[in-house]
């Protein structure tokens, strides 16, 4: 009977330690599995996305508005593109690999000195966040961790994205300036009532145009400007459309651009149309490839730009540099 008693024990003991193991070996196998459960299936439901860079010490709000439009938390434009661009990464990115036993702490140490966090929601609720670190030493994967409601992943594992060969990392930034809408104003032909460009490089370059019901007054400084190519003018007022800056700033700093608004601009564009105004200041950029230092010499391709707002961004010459140089486009000479 003692030895019946034992072998009941024995086997239920051998029973438990199997149940216990088949638990043990399903509760590793959901977490090895959510720990690389990045990917978000359906970004349709994406309405917020927050980022915050350790490094740089710098976040970024993403919010999806009632019309689907991806702006700031503060409301302000932001480029759709570069939020399409992170949505794509969240579906297709997928395991490249694990991090080596002998290299995870050293991994480890490192993703917690530096790494961005992107918090991602759904229908407002938060769903996911990535632990983004560094890259691989071969460039074609990303460091990773994952927390979602459920569990923190405690190990980095390498990640990569379908389709893509490279790094994600930088496909997640906190710079608010790297969303900035670029655009600046955009008038219709039509709907334009007076252009006046203020040149104080070459003051005799200074015009104005006044528009009357389809009748355009030309004039420089007081005087009206002869031999106006009527077609050319047309075609002058039409490139008022769509104006964007090249970029914000990344090199002034507050104590030059003080010393640039100290100044009288280079060029003054002020735009009157029939429902709404724009001016914008510009001046003259040092070219900073010219080598030497006793002589200025101007940047042939770029100038600052002064915004209705006040803030400093750069612009193009090619895109401004034919509306404040109008006269050389509709003047015969």
């Amino acid at each position: 009977m003692k030895k019946i008693i034992i072998l009941i024990i024995g086997i239920a003991a051998i029973v438990g330690l199997t149940i216990l193991t088949l638990n043990l070996s399903k509760g590793a196998q959901a977490t090895d599995t959510s720990l690389i459960a990045f990917a978000v299936k359906d970004t349709a439901n994406v309405d917020r996305i927050e980022i915050y860079d350790t490094y740089k010490d710098m976040s970024m709000t993403l919010v999806r508005n009632e019309s689907g439009k991806w702006e700031d938390q503060e409301g302000n434009c932001v480029q759709q593109d570069i939020v399409k661009m992170m949505l794509e990464t969240m579906v297709k990115i997928t395991l490249k690999g694990y991090v080596p036993e002998a290299a995870m702490q050293n991994m480890k140490n490192m993703m917690m000195a530096k790494h961005k966090k992107v918090k991602i929601y759904k229908d407002g609720d938060w769903v996911k966040t990535w632990y983004v670190g560094h890259s691989t030493q071969d460039h074609m994967g990303t460091h990773m961790l994952l927390e979602t409601p459920e569990l923190k992943s405690d190990n980095p594992v390498i990640m990569g994205m379908k389709g893509f060969y490279g790094i994600l990392e930088p496909r997640f930034f906190a710079d608010a300036r790297r969303f900035s809408c670029t655009q600046l104003f955009s008038f219709k032909r039509t709907d334009l009532d007076q252009i006046k460009v203020t040149n104080r490089v070459v003051p005799e370059e200074s015009f104005q145009i006044d528009i009357n019901e389809g009748n355009y007054n030309v004039t420089s400084n007081g005087k009206e400007i002869e031999n106006i190519n009527q077609d050319n003018l047309l075609f002058y007022l039409n490139g008022f459309e769509n104006i964007h800056f090249n970029q914000p700033n990344y090199t002034l700093s507050e104590k030059d651009i003080d010393s640039i608004k100290a100044m009288k601009p280079h060029y003054e564009l002020d735009i009157k149309g029939r429902t709404k105004s724009y001016s914008l200041d510009m001046y003259r950029r040092p070219d900073p490839d010219y080598a030497d230092v006793d002589t200025v010499a101007w940047d042939p391709d770029y100038l600052w730009a002064v915004k209705q707002d006040g803030e400093v961004v750069r612009m193009q010459y090619y895109t401004v540099g034919p509306l404040i140089q109008g006269q050389t486009v509709f003047v015969n000479n």
